[in-house]
């Protein structure tokens, strides 16, 4: 039995049909044979749905999410599927409310049809030749993807993790994302998007370092012990990115989690190292590269609070300056 309305009818119509996932451009039907009388006969006993001028979907029902998608390519022409879509298609597992949506890439000064759950974005940059196809559907290069993803929305945070997620995820080399860079001309979060694609260059925790060094420089934070040796409870030594010794014999301790920590079986494996190792005289905050980079007051309030020292006492101006 056919899937799709009325293509028992047409045999000629189903490898496409199921290719597409019944959603055919008008041209096409009339390639394979279908007159224009039978195509309106279809739609006129709503067998078929028209979508603007040129696309038809071979039921009546509402367009489920992958037909939404070849709605939008067939009825833009020259086109590709971009950001979040580009990434779902290449298997990124997304956490972003904007991969909900159907994100669109054309030509500047096209035209489409405006479609629900469709976002259209114009760009001078878009090359066709360079496109990729998954199942049929063309997206931009996966490495463009993330770039535009990142760009497409107003936090840098959110810039930084999704750089992370995917390199975390193997969908791209922190290599091919610098050569991206190169060609994306002026884009939002550009310095943000640089740090992150070096950090994920494999510096990541090395660059954390360096990072909170500075940070207790600027803020005239006691510097902490480095990379110190702990044996866990099961005898195998780990070592812990910063730790402060208090006067009254308690431990702060400080992990920096760089683009590793961000698959969630390496972040499991961190809770439990600090079940095993930061327990008893010992407290543990954990913080970002990007909060270490970006937001280090919000980090050096957290830390004084459970009694980091200061090498010099500041003043309010003096907080707020160095802010």
């Amino acid at each position: 039995m056919d899937v799709y309305a009325g293509v028992e009818r047409f045999p000629i119509v189903r490898a496409t049909a199921q290719r597409q996932v019944g959603v055919l451009h008008r041209r096409q039907l009339e390639a394979l044979g279908i007159t224009t009388s039978q195509l309106n006969a279809n739609l006129r006993a709503e067998r078929w749905t028209a979508v603007g001028q040129e696309v038809v979907l071979l039921q009546n029902a509402p367009p489920g999410r992958r037909q939404l998608m070849w709605i939008a390519v067939l009825d833009a022409g020259e086109c590709a599927l971009g950001s979040h879509t580009s990434l779902e298609l290449a298997g990124f597992r997304s956490f972003a409310a904007e991969a909900d949506l159907v994100h669109l890439v054309i030509p500047r000064g096209n035209k489409v049809t405006p479609l629900d759950g469709v976002r259209v974005h114009e760009s001078r940059r878009l090359q066709p030749l360079r496109s990729i196809y998954t199942e049929g559907l063309p997206r931009t290069a996966t490495a463009r993807s993330v770039l535009d993803a990142a760009a497409w929305q107003p936090y840098p945070r959110f810039a930084a993790v999704m750089v992370a997620a995917a390199v975390q995820q193997r969908l791209v080399t922190a290599l091919e994302l610098d050569d991206a860079m190169r060609t994306v001309g002026r884009v939002r979060h550009k310095q943000f998007l640089r740090e992150a694609i070096r950090d994920a260059a494999g510096g990541a925790h090395s660059a954390g370092e360096l990072d909170l060094a500075r940070v207790c420089r600027r803020f005239a934070l006691a510097p902490p012990n480095r990379q110190v040796p702990r044996r866990d409870a099961s005898g195998v030594w780990r070592f812990l990115d910063a730790e402060w010794d208090l006067p009254d014999g308690e431990v702060v301790v400080l992990e920096v989690d760089g683009v590793y920590h961000m698959d969630v079986q390496t972040w499991q494996a961190d809770m439990r190292r600090e079940r095993a190792v930061v327990v008893g005289r010992k407290r543990v905050l954990r913080a970002t590269n990007f909060e270490v980079r970006h937001e280090p007051l919000l980090l050096v309030h957290d830390l004084r609070a459970l009694g980091v020292p200061l090498t010099t006492e500041l003043s309010e101006s003096q907080v707020a300056r160095a802010s």
